[in-house]
């Protein structure tokens, strides 16, 4: 069977990061840019290989969605285990974004985004950036966002958590 034969067939690439990302809200441009990869290149069939090294108190739960690290530190253990396909993510139909989000279960929950500000706030962050480079209404609905767990936010930077579901896992019934 090759591709050509099957032109729907997705096929996952590989990617290595050579050098450990240090994840530390002290300094959030270059985690979270390299967070923002990391789920945008998921959301693409990607692999990634990569190493981390957290900074005290970094709470990894927000980011159980995304490939955890490749060993090392017992830090990342709970993040390992706990990781599986589906868990945080979003579509996009005209005017709304609708998200599942089921990285911990007891806060499980589906949203449907339809106000302005909160697509707005909800899709410039996918790119992070700083929250007061938003307009305010669209700050206000970051806020919200952060609060439940859509955004993370370090310091004065916020980013987009949830994945883009473009094409269903296999098996579907995961989701």
């Amino acid at each position: 069977m090759t591709d050509l034969a099957h032109p729907r067939l997705v096929r996952p690439r590989w990617e290595t990061v050579a050098e450990p990302v240090l994840l530390d809200p002290a300094d959030p441009q270059r985690p979270l840019e390299f967070l923002a990869w990391l789920r945008d290149t998921h959301t693409e069939a990607t692999e990634v290989s990569w190493h981390a090294v957290a900074a005290p108190g970094v709470d990894a739960t927000p980011l159980y969605h995304l490939p955890p690290p490749a060993g090392g530190a017992d830090a990342f253990d709970q993040w390992r285990a706990a990781h599986r396909p589906g868990m945080c993510y979003y579509r996009v139909g005209p005017g709304f974004v609708q998200v599942k989000d089921v990285r911990q279960a007891e806060t499980a929950a589906r949203f449907l985004l339809d106000d302005a500000a909160t697509v707005a706030a909800f899709t410039r962050c996918l790119r992070p950036g700083r929250l007061t480079d938003l307009a305010p209404d669209e700050r206000a609905a970051a806020q919200l966002l952060v609060d439940e767990r859509l955004l993370l936010r370090w310091g004065d930077w916020v980013m987009t958590l949830p994945s883009r579901m473009r094409r269903w896992p296999v098996p579907s019934e995961s989701v």
